[in-house]
């Protein structure tokens, strides 16, 4: 009884600890939407929009992976829109980061990786 309590609060004070996954994310304050997938994107799609580190090993977090042209050019604009402003999976939303404007500019940078 005694262990499952403890366990219970360590996996109760483990979620309170891991909170929102957006929050940590930075606003949009216009500009480089370039230095911004390196800020915020880049985390979970990777540098390259594939999903990876560097050295190639998936991140912890593997986002969609941009450049697998057949799924990222199967969407259209407006899809890709949505899912950056609302989220998806374990894509946190950015609507409170960015304004949709800002979400259609990102799109030239996430298509830019399914052309190669």
């Amino acid at each position: 009884m005694r262990k499952t309590l403890v366990l219970t609060l360590l996996a109760a004070g483990s979620a309170l600890m891991a909170g929102d996954p957006a929050k940590d994310l930075p606003k949009f304050q216009g500009g480089d939407l370039q230095k911004y997938w390196m800020d915020a994107c880049a985390r979970c799609h990777g540098v390259n929009g594939n999903g990876r580190d560097n050295s190639g090993k998936p991140l912890p977090d593997a986002g969609f992976d941009f450049t697998d042209s057949r799924k990222a050019n199967k969407k259209k604009d407006s899809d890709w829109v949505k899912v950056t402003l609302e989220g998806k999976d374990k894509m946190p939303a950015f609507k409170d980061k960015m304004s949709a404007d800002d979400a259609q500019k990102m799109i030239a940078i996430m298509r830019k990786f399914s052309a190669k």
